[in-house]
């Protein structure tokens, strides 16, 4: 028998749990907690409990807002929860987190936590704002304790009233899971991936990766680019990523870049293609709506790519103005373009801000550090309400 409580970790898609947290799950199960991973099914979720020594669950979820699916996802859930009875239910993302506290409430589970990845609900409006604003103080409202990836995040979770201050936290400086240093950092491989792009050895690049979804303005950077070919004629730009149905780009912008011929779309990527993709880069570019925190803008600081993003929450975290990249009003194709030339005209910038950001990555954000912090939380929970696998009927 474990001899550290039963803990349930729940995401709405396997992809999330296999991108951020194998690491997190190894360690907690070589700890001692008793881990239990649940997603929506699939071969990633089972790869990922064989890897992990831990157990996993499939339990169908949507994404979007789907009442009668998510009425079965959630009994579904309920009654897991009640066969397991974890002593903690660590749910993420806002469908999983919705789903997973009010289960959790129904099985009495005595600690409850719920992590923001992101607020969708800024680029919203409406009734459907409205809605999301619901879910997400739902969720708080029934976690014992709400968590933020950033700093800024927990900034405008309380700014929105969406959580009382003293109820919702960020570990640190923030992130859910840290970045790997082993698979990103620096290197100065990169002619082998741009032969196989077709990109030429002596271009400057600029590297999207991300969703092509609107809120990651996909839009926005589609406007800028004329201006930085005018400005910079062998300038290409790397964009990697499927495109996202549930926020799409129009079809006019998917179209202009792809008849461009320094635009490289590349479609979907699996995650361990990322660092490749970076070390051909010299500077990656996201000028996205809104962001918890940017795993993917970590991942370039660590390589030493300077980025050039949004001046909006999560990304004020991941990328120091001036220091480790350049941040701009979002929504401005202009500023957009300006700031990219600015990179792409000075080398010795580049060099400087990619080193801050290696710097920035491995003091703040390192997977050994964030893990560890998370770690430490969990055991002092586990002490402070007393949990262990005797106790399974603690309540708080």
């Amino acid at each position: 028998m474990s001899a550290l409580p039963r803990i349930l970790v729940l995401t709405t898609v396997p992809q999330t749990m296999v991108a951020f947290f194998p690491r997190q799950l190894r360690s907690l199960a070589e700890a001692g907690f008793d881990v239990h991973a649940v997603s929506s099914p699939g071969d990633e979720l089972d790869q990922l409990g064989r890897e992990c020594g831990i157990a996993t669950h499939g339990v169908p979820m949507e994404r979007q807002v789907s009442p009668r699916k998510d009425a079965v996802s959630l009994w579904r859930l309920v009654r897991l929860m009640r066969r397991l009875r974890p002593q903690v239910v660590h749910a993420h993302t806002p469908k999983a987190g919705l789903l997973g506290m009010i289960a959790a409430t129904i099985a009495r589970v005595p600690v409850r936590l719920y992590t923001v990845h992101g607020l969708p609900l800024l680029t919203r409006g409406g009734l459907w704002r409205r809605v999301l604003e619901a879910a997400e103080r739902t969720s708080a409202a029934l976690s014992t304790r709400t968590y933020c990836i950033s700093r800024s995040l927990r900034r405008e979770v309380i700014a929105l009233n969406l959580c009382p201050a003293h109820k919702v936290f960020t570990l640190g400086t923030g992130s859910c899971a840290g970045i790997d240093l082993e698979r990103f950092q620096p290197t100065s491989e990169r002619g082998a991936t741009r032969k196989a792009l077709g990109i030429p050895p002596h271009a400057t690049l600029a590297t999207f990766i991300g969703r092509l979804a609107k809120d990651k303005g996909i839009g926005v950077l589609a406007d800028a680019w004329p201006q930085v070919s005018r400005s910079h004629p062998d300038m290409h730009l790397l964009i990697a990523g499927e495109e996202d149905g549930t926020d799409p780009v129009s079809p006019a912008t998917l179209a202009q870049l792809r008849q461009d011929p320094t635009v490289h779309m590349i479609g979907a990527i699996r995650s361990a293609e990322i660092p490749a993709l970076f070390s051909a880069s010299d500077l990656f570019v996201l000028p996205s709506f809104r962001e918890g925190l940017s795993q993917v803008s970590l991942e370039a600081g660590a390589m030493g790519v300077p980025v050039v993003s949004s001046q909006v929450p999560g990304l004020v975290d991941a990328v120091l103005h001036g220091v480790t990249g350049i941040l701009v009003a979002p929504r401005e194709p202009g500023l957009l373009a300006n700031a990219i030339l600015r990179l792409a005209a000075d080398p010795a910038l580049r060099r400087q801000m990619g080193l801050a950001g290696v710097d920035h990555v491995r003091l703040n954000f390192s997977d050994q550090r964030v893990n560890g912090l998370w770690m430490a939380e969990y055991q002092s929970l586990a002490a402070t309400h007393g949990l262990n696998p005797l106790t399974a009927d603690s309540t708080v």
